[in-house]
């Protein structure tokens, strides 16, 4: 739509600004090495060009860990009324990388198919995306160019492209022209916008990041055919079935519900739904006590299969992992899911 120019070291007092009006996350320390989308203040330290990947991705915010889905009450004719818990409160998600913004379109695909995800789709709507673009890699986990986020920008309101000084600015939406308008911000022409991106793109390296053996779009094929492959035993030897590379994953979306009533009134109460993993020894387990994945290398299989395999055909995406790293930062036995892919490539035969 429109491009504008801003000296980098305005643009955290442009953000705060944006929090003067209503809440916004950005990603800050928490901690010694941690960083977490936390809610901008007045004092906080906000730094674009030293970035770390945060802890729990942004798109979380969309799907709160425990989630009251709706109340209920027994009326006086003995008839049960239903209440929905929607959270229509705005938010602006700033400082988002390309691959979490990839995340953040897939999982809206998700959420919009059949019927739609009503508490989903509600804080979606009411929230608003600012994001930035990467010209190196954040460290030596990610492989985003891999599976094609680098560089995203389908969903966001308002994109930044750090060119030397200044962020190129471009708006996306009429949203974002919203969080621009009344800026001290430099209107840039298409010839300047053009000029920035290349120079921004010389920047980068190539490759960028890791890169998987064979190519992306080979993945789902080869993956059908290694269902027996020693690989899946082989990767979780030290796994300790503790789900932590499903609850930071950006497009791990597997939840389980719960309903309570109320001690005091037994015709009150609520149905809440929460994080669940497939890593979990008791994710696949059904009535009667029958587990369809009992073994931890079947759910490893699984939760690749879903990420190159099942998901990418269910939807027509080329992937479900945007290459984030995350899981292999958080894993305590730091077992790799790129290595998994490539090993089963290797093992395979397979080759670029």
């Amino acid at each position: 739509m429109s491009a504008f120019s801003i000296h980098k070291d305005a643009t955290p007092e442009w953000i705060k600004g944006l929090a003067r009006k209503g809440p916004v996350f950005f990603p800050q320390r928490a901690g010694r090495s941690a960083f977490r989308f936390k809610p901008v203040q007045p004092n906080s330290e906000l730094q674009f060009d030293s970035y770390h990947p945060t802890l729990v991705p942004p798109g979380k915010k969309l799907t709160p860990a425990d989630e009251t889905l709706f109340r209920y009450r027994r009326n006086d004719a003995g008839a049960i009324e239903f209440e929905p818990v929607l959270d229509t409160g705005t938010r602006i998600l700033a400082g988002v990388r390309p691959c979490d913004l990839k995340a953040i379109d897939l999982m809206d695909r998700v959420h919009r198919e059949h019927h739609g995800d009503p508490h989903y789709l509600t804080r979606r709507n009411h929230t608003t995306l600012i994001a930035i673009d990467c010209l190196r890699p954040c460290d030596e986990s990610c492989y985003c160019a891999a599976v094609g986020s680098l560089g995203w920008r389908r969903n966001a309101d308002v994109f930044l492209t750090p060119v030397d000084a200044v962020f190129l600015v471009e708006v996306l939406s009429e949203r974002g022209m919203e969080l621009v308008h009344g800026n001290d911000f430099t209107a840039c022409t298409q010839t300047r916008v053009e000029e920035y991106r290349d120079r921004a793109e010389r920047q980068r390296p190539h490759p960028f990041g890791r890169q998987f053996a064979i190519p992306l779009p080979h993945l789902p094929a080869l993956l059908a055919r290694q269902w027996q492959s020693p690989v899946w035993e082989r990767h979780v030897q030290h796994c300790f079935s503790c789900g932590s590379c499903n609850l930071v994953c950006p497009t791990c979306y597997c939840f389980d519900t719960r309903d309570d009533f109320e001690i005091s009134d037994p015709n009150r109460g609520s149905r809440s739904q929460t994080w669940d993993a497939c890593m979990l020894p008791g994710f696949a387990e059904v009535a009667g006590g029958h587990n369809f994945r009992p073994l931890p290398a079947a759910r490893q299989r699984h939760r690749v299969k879903r990420k190159f395999e099942y998901l990418p055909q269910r939807f027509q995406e080329p992937s479900f992992c945007v290459g984030c790293g995350r899981c292999t930062r958080q894993c305590t036995a730091s077992i790799d899911l790129f290595t998994i892919v490539n090993d089963l490539a290797q093992q395979g035969g397979e080759r670029a």
